[in-house]
């Protein structure tokens, strides 16, 4: 079993790896190219949208997930009532974003959230497909799914540096991901295996019914992204886009890394949910995964945090020296989260979700609460402070109640 779950997350990393490397080169090139409070802009439009893009799998992903690694019988049906939700929710987004952005951002800003926000909403409809090729161990689709999105991105930037193109040029990046999607969807409805389950058969009850089953997927989801981008939010309204700009070159030497703990449990999670009825298997399961995956973060967290001058005069020479100190706070986030990983994956098998749910909820007020008090006096590093009181929170929470399930 350990040597499956690792061949499986190893093919999920590979794919991840070379996704994580093209992109982080297209991010460094627009960094380098762009002034600092530009690239603060740009963040603030792209975690903006991130706020609503919890829709963007409907909240369903592992719903869809559990259920058809559950009933694989049922493959079809659960993909045709996940689709029919998504018809739904993908336009109720729309809405969300164009109501919510134009009264609280300038015109010019609006207009970049609406171009980027149309794209999120277009990929979002794809999202049941993904999760289905996923529950069935398709690992060679997602693959070169990943991998073809990460080229076009890259080349799409490239061509923006080299023409000297303007900002409103890069908003138009999430339009690679709608293209590759739609070649994607058309490639495997050709296929024999997938003809049958994806088949779309529009119903607003079944839509309405499927919805009502995973809302606590969608609100687990949904607490989860606003108490991950609440902080640069609330940094561009209460300091400004070049504060943000510092926040987010510290994050570029540590959200890429997250790609390991997501291939990991996106191999481990369909085996999680297989089998929470097998006591010594789930366990098994469970700790193989939280052993490898904590050494990992903590190996990461206290290299990059020696390394750290180093790494941002490699990349930026002195561009980006205030992200230092911030960077210095954040890298201690993949120890927390790599660690937390496994449990929070662990309880959502065994259909724990409401507590993750009030945790995730709490923690977005001490978080809003603590980013009042410390960014008017520290600025970015008071976000970054703030983000890490609340992780440390939320693992010593999780980790008792694991503890208390067990038992």
């Amino acid at each position: 079993m350990r040597r499956q779950l690792l061949k499986d997350s190893a093919i999920y990393m590979s794919g991840s790896l070379i996704v994580q490397i093209l992109g982080f080169v297209g991010l460094v090139g627009l960094m380098r190219f762009l002034p600092v409070e530009e690239y603060g802009k740009y963040t603030y439009i792209i975690e903006f949208i991130s706020i609503f893009a919890f829709f963007s799998d409907g909240g369903f992903t592992q719903h869809i997930i559990k259920e058809s690694s559950q009933n694989p019988d049922s493959v079809e049906k659960i993909y045709s009532d996940a689709q029919s939700a998504q018809v739904l929710i993908s336009g109720f987004m729309l809405i969300l974003i164009l109501g919510i952005s134009y009264p609280t951002n300038s015109i010019q800003d609006f207009y970049y959230l609406s171009v980027f926000g149309l794209s999120v909403v277009i990929s979002a409809y794809f999202a049941p497909v993904l999760a289905i090729l996923i529950a069935q161990g398709r690992k060679d689709l997602i693959f070169y799914k990943d991998v073809l999105m990460s080229i076009s991105k890259l080349v799409f930037i490239i061509m923006g540096v080299l023409l000297k193109a303007p900002l409103s040029y890069f908003i138009y990046l999430g339009f690679i991901n709608c293209i590759v999607l739609i070649i994607l969807f058309l490639y495997i409805r050709r296929r024999e295996a997938f003809r049958k389950i994806l088949n779309l058969k529009f119903s607003p009850l079944k839509s309405l019914n499927f919805i009502k089953h995973g809302v606590l997927f969608t609100v687990l989801m949904a607490a989860n992204v606003i108490y991950n981008k609440i902080d640069i939010i609330m940094l561009e309204k209460m300091i400004g886009s070049t504060e943000v700009g510092f926040y987010s070159g510290a994050t570029k030497f540590i959200y890429p890394f997250m790609f390991i703990s997501g291939a990991f449990m996106t191999a481990v999670f369909p085996k999680l949910a297989k089998h929470t009825r097998e006591k010594d298997t789930f366990q098994a399961i469970q700790k193989l995964a939280l052993y490898y995956l904590g050494g990992i973060g903590i190996l990461l967290s206290t290299t990059l945090y020696l390394r750290a001058d180093r790494i941002f005069h490699l990349f930026f020479i002195d561009k980006y020296d205030e992200s230092i100190p911030i960077f210095r706070v954040l890298v201690w986030y993949l120890a927390i989260v790599f660690i937390y990983g496994p449990i929070s994956n662990s309880l959502v098998a065994r259909n724990k979700i409401k507590f993750l749910v009030y945790l995730n909820l709490i923690m977005i007020v001490l978080n809003v609460v603590l980013n009042i008090f410390l960014i008017p006096v520290y600025g970015a590093k008071g976000a970054a402070l703030a983000t890490i009181v609340c992780e440390i929170m939320i693992l010593v929470s999780a980790f008792a109640y694991w503890k208390r399930m067990e038992t």
